[in-house]
């Protein structure tokens, strides 16, 4: 195990205070209603009963997703926990960064089913998603915890890589946090048998390393690390009291092929997950999924623990949905509702089809009521014509042609597949961004814009974003696609704060939540039309987009200083769909000196740190030394994130956050003869 000491870069005592306040807060919302099902509940032998919010970080543009809807004091608990797993988030990428450097190993560890490597232990964690969970243990029976007795959770090896958690903290029946309170027994199992008791320091961040270690390791790697066992024996909380504990599981990316399943029957990791979820809601455990999720026969892996979904929600697309509203859209679908239709409840995607956890591809799946015998996802949305275009007559003499940038005195790559190229111009009201990106690649669309910069943003600043895009065509339907045989757009567009989905855009023209998902039957905000000069080329190889103007929608370009512009393209069909790994990126660009700085996909902003502290003594060392020294300068204001989770568990246990159920209705759907090869001007 490796600690994190808050003491060596922030104040102590300011982090204390923050827990404070959290904690009132907390309490306040004692009173706030009745629980949510977001809130599972799991109740273990020995009485103690975890309730456990569950969300999730995803790698690259995904970023840090929100834990669910919420008002009043909840969402006090949003605002708060933002900030708190910003700087988790930040402290494991530095441990997985130290850690990646200190190993030799050869590379690459991993590889994807597309090819794409991940070399090093850093790329592994940061591609992969991080699960987070929020927990409250509460338990009235005031029975002992001492080593004789049986543990709340006994020996286990978590699935991940590592896990990243801070201490326990008890808290009171009114929400008064009680730092010198026993919070229980924390064991480790040693390499040689025995158990050991495990002491934290209480503002540090713990890292643990986990079975999916030895998934990703090869078996020659040096120094020879090793997954921690580890027991929880729970401390009895008195009624109305809490243990609370947060914790981030970093697993390997999804799209990566397990090892072990080189030689047969080759499986991702994401498929892995979704057959174990699907056997444990099931009740019928797979031999071959266990064999390849465990790297020894004799350790007990946690999915359960992670996969069960609560009554009113499905485990649909790697989480658990609700199936009446869910992150704000209305679904309005129970096991009830589908079966008055003569219909089963299924996680499908747009078009009806019902997630295939053996097809593990890039979807939009939510709940939906369909008819027995409904086909599984065993295809992606058909392609466009001339896909994948041909390599000699789309080679990189066409492609430099195509791209050149004559008339324009500033260009940055956008990936290895695109250009973005620009002139300071003056415009209709001042001075202005005469600008042209050029894509290699079919015209699915192309894309441009303004990130997010706000704290906490969705998707690393993608969402809530404004930016511009060239569509191919019109009368966009969720199961047609684009009309190819309209002309095609470039407008601007406000990507949704929480659904990163096009339906959901401010200014995608689409209908409200009767015929499209949407948020409480409000239809989707129009846009005004900022951009002028505007053209659309494309070839059987090639597309590009020119406009020109100041503002994206309501987001005024910083032309006289620096924007960190967004882009993205789909090559592939023409559903607005996701722009795969590749096909998007991060640039700071300086507008009027052209200078320009690649980033792959920096994280939020963090908050300023507290003023550094005096000097604090070292962690204690019980249980035979189990906690090492602290690696300093990760992360500050931890304790504070002990209230987070303290508020989490007042939110989730009294807290009501979805309303009534709303109905949903298929969107329709019409087929079209996509075109390439045009050239269009507006």
């Amino acid at each position: 195990m490796f600690s994190a000491s808050a003491t060596c870069c922030g104040d102590g005592t300011a982090a204390a205070a923050a827990a404070e306040r959290a904690a009132a807060a907390a309490a306040s919302a004692a009173s706030a209603g009745a629980a949510p099902p977001a809130a599972a509940a799991h109740t273990f032998p020995d009485g103690t009963t975890r309730r456990t919010l569950a969300t999730h970080s995803l790698p690259g543009a995904g970023g840090v997703q929100p834990l669910a809807s919420a008002e009043g004091e909840c969402a006090a608990f949003e605002r708060a926990a933002a900030p708190f797993r910003a700087l988790v988030a930040a402290a494991t990428n530095l441990f997985a960064e130290r850690l990646s450097s200190s190993l030799r190993a050869r590379a690459p560890l991993l590889v994807a089913e597309d090819g794409t490597e991940f070399n090093s232990l850093h790329d592994v964690s940061t591609a992969g998603e991080h699960l987070e969970h929020f927990h409250a243990y509460t338990r009235a029976t005031p029975s002992s915890h001492g080593p004789a007795s049986p543990p709340t959770i006994d020996l286990h090896t978590d699935q991940g890589i590592f896990i990243a958690f801070t201490p326990a903290l008890m808290v009171s029946a009114t929400g008064e946090p009680d730092a010198a309170a026993d919070a229980g027994r924390f064991e480790v199992g040693l390499a040689d048998g025995s158990r050991a008791e495990a002491h934290f320091d209480p503002d540090s961040l713990v890292f643990l390393l986990g079975d999916g270690i030895h998934q990703v390791l090869p078996k020659d790697a040096a120094p020879r690390l090793r997954a921690a066992p580890h027991a929880l024996s729970a401390p009895p909380t008195g009624a109305g009291g809490a243990r609370a504990w947060y914790g981030r599981m970093v697993l390997p990316p999804k799209e990566a092929v397990i090892p072990a399943s080189l030689s047969e029957n080759r499986k991702t990791f994401g498929t892995l997950r979704a057959i174990m979820v699907e056997a444990t809601l099931g009740g019928v455990e797979d031999p071959e999924a266990m064999s390849l999720g465990c790297s020894a026969p004799d350790l007990r892996p946690t999915h359960r623990e992670l996969s069960a979904c609560e009554a009113g929600t499905i485990f649909c697309w790697d989480r658990c949905m609700n199936t009446t509203e869910d992150r704000g859209v209305w679904y309005g679908v129970s096991d009830e509702i589908c079966a008055e239709q003569g219909k089963q409840l299924q996680c499908t995607d747009v078009r009806g089809h019902i997630y295939n956890s053996s097809y593990d591809r890039h979807g939009d799946y939510n709940p939906n009521c369909v008819a027995p015998g409904a086909p599984h996802v065993n295809s992606d949305f058909p392609t466009l014509p001339g896909y994948p275009t041909d390599p000699e007559v789309c080679n990189q003499e066409a492609w430099d042609a195509f791209s050149a940038t004559d008339g324009f005195e500033f260009s940055t790559a956008l990936g290895p597949r695109g250009k973005l190229m620009w002139n300071v111009v003056e415009g209709e009201g001042g001075p202005a961004i005469e600008s042209k990106m050029a894509y290699n690649g079919l015209f699915g669309y192309t894309s441009w814009g303004l990130r997010n910069n706000a704290l906490g943003a969705g998707k690393n600043g993608m969402q809530g974003a404004w930016v511009a895009m060239a569509l191919p065509g019109d009368d966009y339907t969720l199961t047609g696609g684009l009309n190819l045989s309209l002309p095609g757009s470039i407008l601007p567009y406000q990507i949704d704060e929480v659904h990163s989905r096009f339906r959901y855009w401010k200014g995608s023209g689409q209908p409200d939540s009767a015929a499209n998902q949407g948020r409480h039957g409000e239809p989707i905000p129009t846009v005004p039309d900022t951009l002028y000069n505007k053209s659309i080329h494309a070839t059987g190889c090639f597309s590009s987009m020119s406009f020109t103007g100041s503002v994206l929608g309501e987001e005024a370009i910083t032309i006289d200083g620096s924007d960190n512009v967004i882009w993205a393209a789909n090559v592939e069909n023409a559903y607005v769909e996701s722009h795969g790994r590749s096909n998007r990126g991060i640039v700071v660009i300086e507008w009027r000196t052209g200078a320009t700085e690649f980033r792959d996909y920096p994280p939020p902003p963090l908050p300023a740190p507290p003023p550094p502290a005096p000097p604090a003594a070292p962690p204690s060392s019980g249980g035979g030394g189990l906690s090492a020294a602290a690696i300093g300068g990760i992360v500050g204001g931890v304790v504070g994130g002990l209230a987070v989770g303290l508020l989490a568990y007042y939110c989730g246990l009294k807290a009501g956050w979805f309303a009534t159920a709303g109905d949903k209705t298929a969107a329709k759907g019409a087929s079209y003869q996509p075109r390439q090869g045009t050239e269009q001007r507006m």
